[in-house]
């Protein structure tokens, strides 16, 4: 197990003075003094910092021990042939080690997920980031707990963009939720899905809905995509078809109302359709080497032992009953999964301060969902989101992940984790649908303002409209 010692303490000054003054840099360059995101660029980033050193600390001193301590362990292993071998580091960063030779086999020996495929890749990510900080676990945390940051930033950006008038709301939705700041910023699997999530949500926007090309943007949308295959490859399983549902609703609405040439939407409709084919073969043949009957009782397995072992460890583990091994009795299990995601642990479920906390925002959660849904006019909401293709993709990718992870977990520790990637989504859906009153209403004061402002007289200093 990885271990915190006092050069973590020492250096992590100096690295965070970096990564502010990075961080100034950059909100100076690109948002100005009357920026309606500048007042949230340092606090979010703040908070995400914060999350990051403080459940290190948790899981040195009050856990001792854990995935993330486990991860660091593997990345000082790793970290610790470049001065003998470099040759042995890189292939060890590869996944292309050669038992034969005796450094490799050395190193091999010390690493017990060498042979897992999404903890050793986080593993790995650890090291190349502890190259530059000496490999110093509360260092590397806060670095990733930067990229984690980056990712989603550029999430609030896709969303601030589209609701301008809700900058606040999809503020609090993305960046400042609780699970998500702590569970999403250490040295986690959940941190590199995080920065992948928010990065590609941003590049498929400018990619196709502003249809802006830029290379980079490729390159970020290829490297996202690699990392959640990698690490979390259900979580493409239920985001690509959603924003693919998504991209096809919009070009088909824009090549329906668009006057004049319709050729560039069509070709880009057609090249987006054969990208998803493409795709979803791919998935299909991937997907292939099992029977949909073996993946049924293979979940049928993985929830009879994890709730056991659980139960064993006095876990706290949650049951959602009995299934059989097949689609229609699992389909069952749908709302009851979702529930557990979204709504669960209630507060008198906890038995620690970790549970507690992950109880309370899910308390806070249910009771917006209710507020909500008692508020508005149910039959308005579902005409709303259902004409919102930005609301649909964030309800049918929280469905359908909330279900993968409620039907697959059966721990409410794993779960607090697990689910963080459809949080933001489901909280922005939220927080649109109470607000959209007062979009609507500023959208239409601001349209109003525009129109007094031509028809005025020069000179005329109409009234600005807050």
């Amino acid at each position: 197990m990885g271990e915190i010692s006092w050069l973590d303490y020492v250096l992590l000054p100096f690295y965070l003075l970096l990564i502010y003054k990075f961080a100034f840099f950059c909100r100076d360059r690109f948002y100005n003094d009357d920026h309606p995101y500048r007042k949230y660029f340092i606090p979010a980033l703040t908070a995400k910092v914060a999350g990051a050193i403080f459940i290190g600390l948790v899981y040195f001193y009050y856990y001792d021990g854990g995935d993330t301590l486990n991860f660091f362990y593997h990345s000082q292993v790793i970290n610790a042939t470049l001065p003998e071998s470099p040759g042995t580091w890189l292939r060890l960063i590869t996944h292309q080690a050669d038992t034969s030779n005796m450094k490799d086999a050395l190193a091999l020996s010390d690493m017990y997920w060498y042979d897992d495929t999404a903890s050793y890749t986080t593993s790995c990510l650890g090291a190349i980031i502890g190259i530059f900080c000496f490999t110093k676990y509360l260092v590397i945390n806060v670095i990733v707990a930067s990229l984690s940051f980056t990712g989603m930033w550029l999430m609030f950006v896709t969303f601030a963009q589209k609701y301008p008038q809700l900058v606040k709301p999809v503020a609090i939705a993305i960046l400042f939720i609780p699970g998500p700041i702590v569970w999403g910023s250490g040295l986690f699997k959940d941190s590199f899905c995080m920065f992948s999530i928010g990065s590609l949500m941003y590049c498929t926007t400018i990619l196709f809905e502003k249809r802006s090309f830029k290379p980079w943007l490729v390159l970020l949308s290829i490297l996202c995509v690699t990392l959640i295959v990698l690490i979390k490859a259900y979580i493409l399983i239920a985001l690509l078809p959603v924003i693919f549902l998504k991209t096809f609703i919009d070009y088909t609405k824009r090549a329906i109302s668009t006057p004049g040439n319709k050729a560039p939407y069509f070709i880009t409709l057609s090249i987006g359709t054969m990208i998803g084919l493409f795709v979803l073969r791919k998935a299909t043949v991937y997907l292939s080497v099992l029977s949909i009957q073996d993946v049924l009782e293979t979940i049928k397995r993985q929830k009879d032992y994890l709730l056991q072992v659980s139960l064993a460890t006095q876990g706290s583990a949650y049951d959602l009953g009995d299934f059989d091994p097949t689609l229609g009795s699992l389909l069952r299990k749908f709302w009851p999964a979702v529930n557990v995601t979204l709504f669960r642990p209630y507060i008198w479920e906890s038995n620690n301060v970790l549970q507690l906390f992950d109880a309370l925002q899910s308390a806070a959660v249910l009771l917006l969902t209710l507020y909500v849904a008692f508020s508005k006019n149910i039959f308005k909401t579902l005409k709303l989101i259902f004409q919102d293709t930005n609301l649909l993709m964030c309800l049918l990718f929280t469905l359908l992940f909330a279900f993968f992870v409620g039907i697959s977990t059966y721990n409410f520790g794993s779960l607090s984790r697990y689910k963080i990637p459809c949080t933001p989504f489901y909280v922005l859906l939220l927080m649109i649908l109470l607000y959209q009153d007062k979009d609507a209403a500023l959208t239409k004061d601001h349209q109003l303002q525009e129109d007094s402002s031509k028809n005025a007289t020069p000179g005329s200093n109409p009234q600005k409209v807050n």
